[in-house]
């Protein structure tokens, strides 16, 4: 007989933003640089934005009615620390309001402290790629924790690093645009390697009750040709350099094994991979607007691989992108159901927060991609939720899943 599906008592529903992509009217970050040079493929720009900045309370609002009792969003470093050494007071108390708010709407604050945005100050001098980068990142990080710290329920120091990095010094799609540089590739990893261990310590110090973790982007790749053993080298090889950091004569170490008090897994697309030398997807399995592959399957086997490490997981980013909300509606009862079935066999999934609580600027594509559980109106600012935001309030009210 099939049995409702229920979700262990204080599991966290909810969603995740990054603050330039939602806020808007921010143009000392060095994302803002990079759209104005035109980085982004459709010509977009993150203004007009979802003002989110303003219109943080309406939208905090619509996820409690959506069930929500968590929310994962990201501090703006180039708002806080406009120039190096200078903290403005107006935005710390902006963010105090954010939290506040959050607090009000009985939401656990999940906050994100560098989520692809970097101020222009500190990019212009080498960014993540030059020396003394992790220390020039550690004030910010003391400054909010001390600050905000008594209102976080959660500290995530770096998002993606790995996804961060080669887009930003592989691919080009992300700033500095660079492409196929190895070298700022690894000394990129190693210095988010070292300031994520020396905000742990730091954010331990400052605020010892509240958890700390990062978010790692895990992307699985697959033998184009599994009966092909060079299919399966390089596969093993590529999935090896997507997951791994510098850690000195040490060798390269998982992310995930990094110091922390949980682990954050953001899992969107897996690849299937040739030694013909590309990456390629098969036609049957279900794409993205994207054209990622998506298997529902493949979030549940991402979590089991985590469940040796010992720590709760969380998943911080899950979800898909299309202009076809029933596709959406599809994936979050598939997907939902293989992390129902990772807890079932014994994996320590505390939370689930998809990606993301509202259309907004998807970086290099703009705002061509759809990701949100509700629709905004980039003119009149309406926000509407769509038939998937109903589901996750549905599945977030009950702590469960219909029964199968």
């Amino acid at each position: 007989m099939s049995r409702e599906r229920r979700f262990p008592e204080g599991f966290l529903w909810g969603c995740a933003t990054a603050v330039h992509q939602v806020e808007g009217n921010n143009h000392n970050c060095d994302w803002s640089e990079f759209e104005q040079s035109g980085g982004i493929l459709t010509g977009d720009s993150a203004d007009p934005s979802c003002d989110h900045y303003r219109r943080f309370r309406e939208d905090f609002r619509m996820l409690q009615r959506l069930h929500n009792n968590a929310h994962r969003f990201s501090i703006e470093w180039s708002r806080v620390e406009p120039a190096e050494g200078e903290f403005d007071r107006a935005q710390i108390e902006h963010y105090r309001e954010v939290l506040t708010e959050l607090k009000a709407c009985g939401m656990l604050a999940m906050v994100t402290l560098h989520h692809f945005s970097s101020p222009l100050w500190f990019t212009h001098r080498g960014g993540w790629m030059a020396s003394g980068a992790p220390e020039a990142w550690l004030a910010f990080v003391r400054k909010v924790a001390g600050e905000l710290g008594d209102l976080v329920g959660m500290w995530c120091t770096l998002n993606e690093p790995n996804i961060y990095a080669y887009q930003g010094w592989i691919t080009g799609e992300f700033p500095p645009g660079r492409r196929g540089d190895v070298v700022g590739l690894y000394r990129v990893l190693a210095n988010m390697r070292d300031g994520h261990e020396r905000a742990y310590r730091e954010l331990k110090r400052i605020t010892p009750g509240v958890p700390v973790g990062l978010a790692q982007n895990k992307w699985l790749l697959f033998p184009a040709n599994r009966w092909n053993p060079l299919d399966q080298v390089l596969a093993g090889f590529s999935q090896f350099g997507l997951d791994r950091w510098p850690v000195g004569r040490s060798g390269p170490r998982r992310v995930v094994e990094a110091t922390s008090d949980f682990v954050g897994l953001n899992h969107y697309r897996g690849s299937l991979v040739s030694a013909l030398g590309r990456h390629c997807n098969s036609w049957w399995l279900a794409q993205t607007d994207f054209g990622w592959a998506v298997q529902p399957e493949w979030l549940r086997t991402c979590l089991e691989e985590l469940a040796p490490l010992g720590k709760p997981v969380y998943v911080t980013e899950s979800g898909m992108a299309t202009k076809d909300d029933s596709k959406r509606v599809q994936f979050l009862e598939d997907v939902l159901g293989q992390v129902w079935q990772a807890i079932e066999h014994g994996v320590d999934v505390r939370g689930y927060l998809h990606w993301t609580s509202m259309d907004n600027f998807e970086w290099a594509h703009g705002y061509s991609m759809r990701f949100g559980l509700i629709e905004v109106d980039l003119e009149t600012q309406k926000r509407t939720v769509k038939p998937s935001g109903e589901l996750f309030r549905r599945i977030a009210k009950a702590n469960a899943l219909p029964a199968s």
